[in-house]
């Protein structure tokens, strides 16, 4: 629709509708699009033609503009990310032989990138050589290490659908006869591809989806999908301004990875999953962060003190009410993967799929090991299957994972022993890998360590007294009376005990920062050849809220009536004025 409205803008209205009328299906399918609204036409009318009387014929004329809409498609925003960014990678090289005074002749002996090819057929030539480089160096120097630096930033990288482009003349397979001899006695020597299917995303709001979807895309170079609709404001936002343009994305021949909230919210389309990663946030500042979302409309701004004190029993009632929905949330997908939580069957059948659960304070305190499980999870590593998170992850993508962080020189990756440092000391800045700044506690000033700011970071509504001892305790009696039962042990589970978050039992957030945070109290997954593994139909089926809940989507409404219609906007933390 983009293209098209481009196209048809240049003509007007006669033209347009004559051209589209010759086609039935463009008539049928385009035609509609650009009508102009029936009482923008009649309050037209009645202004310009007050001297005639009778308006009937003149109503019910279909009027058309064709004017230029706003490019939502995923194809059409992805294009034009990707030539955005072989832009910036043609002036990063005509600066850097600018700088070493080698001029057009550095340029000359140095191809950018491959000439006569689209930018989705260049993103996919691109991937094709990364991993025929890493197939070469382990035939050469062995699997036992791989490394190199193309001195390309990630940020230049191209991003490519699941599946190359059917209509391209180029063949994206693995080349050189040697390759190919390799391939076939020595399969694994092969970097392994991400699995079949599509692997669900599934968070509550604001426990850090956009940041792990930032990584798999920097990671695999591939769009990752969503299943909110794309025109949407938060949408169009992560789309148009953080890169994200996989949003209203859920066909997996285009994506792997899905973002969802349902059941919390449902999305604009059913699609079916068969693995499950499953991002979980302490709820405490998940749900401050979902307050500021709906205040601000926005994923990064938040809203100032006095927005807390002038609306605080509206904060307080959104977070109790929360809470319960923190906790259903889990229980939720606990049961609906194939976890120990699922009460066993004999016949092993509809187990649900396989289930990882990431927290989003290990993911940004340790970052590499974390991704490293999550690429496990979504590919199949050395010498296992799939959900034998005990193998060894292919030295392909250990690389990827260190050059998409930017801890790639000076290390060496080795497929066995401990081959890396940990991103706790090789200070891994999450909130610098792209576009998407997260929402900020404190000032991170340059004396203060990478590691100290992200433990200030876990538990930040705690320290500014978000929450009353009155409203903790409720949160805290929500966990003991919504407990999930542990079939194996026959235990009922409190969750903000078995994640780390309880703050009188756990010494959250204090236990982060002394390493008592563990997440592997319970076994979350079966061994694959216990029971069957199964999809899961991704919104089908209520949601957890009720549907005369003010706390979900009835926010927008609430937020409207308070800045009329968002043209007087609540104060902004730190914003000048």
């Amino acid at each position: 629709n983009h293209v098209v409205s481009i196209i048809l803008s240049f003509l007007d209205e006669n033209e347009g509708t004559s051209l589209l009328i010759t086609n039935y299906s463009w008539s049928r399918r385009l035609l509609p699009i650009f009508e102009v609204s029936y009482q923008i036409i009649q309050h037209t009318v009645r202004e310009s033609t007050t001297h005639v009387t009778d308006h009937t014929r003149k109503l019910r004329k279909i009027r058309h503009l064709y004017r230029v809409f706003p490019a939502h498609d995923s194809s059409t925003l992805l294009d034009r990310l990707n030539t955005t960014r072989l832009a910036k990678r043609m002036r990063h090289y005509k600066r850097n032989a600018s700088n070493s005074g080698e001029g057009d002749n550095l340029l000359e002996s140095k191809q950018i990138y491959h000439y006569n090819m689209t930018t989705e057929e260049l993103a996919w030539y691109e991937w094709t050589q990364s991993r025929s480089e890493c197939v070469s160096a382990i035939i050469q120097d062995g699997p036992t290490e791989y490394e190199y630096d193309n001195g390309r930033s990630p940020k230049f990288d191209l991003l490519r659908y699941r599946n190359p482009p059917s209509s391209s003349s180029y063949n994206f397979k693995l080349t050189g006869n040697l390759l190919q001899e390799v391939i076939r006695f020595n399969p694994s020597l092969l970097p392994p591809k991400i699995l079949p299917g599509a692997t669900v995303l599934a968070s509550y709001p604001r426990s850090g989806n956009t940041l792990l979807r930032s990584l798999i895309e920097r990671i695999t170079n591939i769009v990752t999908g969503s299943d909110t609709r794309p025109d949407r404001a938060l949408s169009k936002s992560l789309s148009l301004q953080h890169d994200l343009v996989g949003e209203g994305v859920t066909n997996q021949k285009k994506t792997p990875i899905i973002k969802t909230h349902f059941p919390e919210r449902r999305g604009c389309m059913m699609f079916n999953g068969s693995r499950i990663i499953l991002l979980v946030r302490n709820p405490y500042d998940a749900i401050d962060s979902y307050w500021n979302m709906c205040c601000t409309n926005t994923h990064t701004e938040s809203v100032a003190e006095e927005v807390y004190e002038r609306y605080s029993a509206k904060f307080r009632s959104l977070a109790r009410h929360e809470m319960v929905t923190w906790v259903d949330f889990l229980k939720f997908w606990l049961k609906e993967g194939n976890t120990t939580f699922k009460e066993d069957n004999d016949s092993g059948e509809g187990s649900g799929p396989p289930l990882l659960l990431v927290r989003f304070e290990d993911l940004i305190l340790d970052t590499e090991s974390v991704m490293e499980k999550v690429m496990k999870f979504l590919t199949i590593p050395i010498g296992g299957t799939n959900m034998d998170q005990n193998s060894e992850l292919h030295p392909f993508w250990k690389w990827r994972i260190r050059r998409a962080l930017g801890i790639l020189k000076g290390s060496k990756l080795k497929s066995g022993g401990d081959h890396s440092t940990p991103s706790s000391q090789t200070n891994v800045n999450t909130s610098s890998l792209g576009s998407y700044k997260p929402r900020s506690s404190h000032n991170e000033s340059s004396t203060s360590s990478g590691q100290n700011r992200k433990l200030s970071s876990i538990g930040k509504s705690l320290s500014k007294n978000r929450y009353t001892e009155e409203d903790l305790d409720h949160f805290h009696q929500i966990a003991k009376d919504e407990t999930i039962m542990h079939p194996p042990t026959q235990q009922n589970v409190n969750l903000l005990e078995a994640l780390g978050y309880d703050i009188e039992f756990a010494n959250f957030p204090n236990n982060f920062d002394q390493g008592e945070a563990q997440s592997d109290k319970f076994d979350f997954k079966y061994p694959i050849d216990n029971r069957n593994p199964s999809t899961v139909r991704i919104n089908k089926g209520p949601e957890l809220r009720p549907t005369e809940s003010p706390f979900g989507r009835a926010m927008t409404r609430w937020r409207k009536s308070q800045t009329n219609d968002d043209k007087e906007p609540f104060p902004i933390k730190n914003q000048t004025t």
